[in-house]
């Protein structure tokens, strides 16, 4: 009985300390606190919305990121190779090089699946991950930094 119990004691406790580490990603249905309020999450802007007595986050619009070139020649193999950990995280998927950084928490399938992307090309694994799903680069848009170079 003591043992059920501290189980279940321990399992408040860790829902407790874990929630808030989940609660970061913004998700369209999700409550908030203010209308109007905006947020910009995965690549996608939400918008707080009131939705009969109570306020959502709305349906995410894709929103480019805002780009800065790092000095010199552009994006390289060589940067990207640069940012190949999860503290900085950069891939190329077809031609174009990505930050994943921000995503690496966030990401469905789980954080080895980002991390292993970093200072790689990974459009084969990507490609191979996402297969016949609807329009898998629209969630990439938020973290394009610009073109790979040559």
């Amino acid at each position: 009985m003591k043992r059920i119990v501290s189980a279940l004691g321990m399992a408040v406790v860790l829902s407790i300390v874990v929630a808030p580490v989940s609660s970061a990603a913004v998700k369209a249905g999700d409550a908030c606190k203010k209308v109007g309020q905006t947020s910009v999450a995965g690549g996608f802007k939400y918008t707080c919305v009131k939705k009969g007595s109570k306020m959502v986050w709305g349906k995410g619009v894709a929103v480019k990121a805002a780009t800065a070139k790092p000095a010199g020649a552009g994006y390289t193999l060589e940067k990207v190779k640069a940012n190949a950990s999860a503290a900085s995280c950069w891939t190329v998927i077809k031609g174009n090089v990505y930050d994943l950084t921000k995503w690496i928490r966030s990401h469905p399938g789980g954080e080895s699946a980002i991390i292993s992307l970093c200072g790689v090309d990974g459009s084969a694994s990507f490609a191979s991950q996402h297969e016949g799903k609807s329009k898998p680069e629209s969630r990439l848009a938020g973290y394009l930094l610009g073109p790979l170079t040559k």
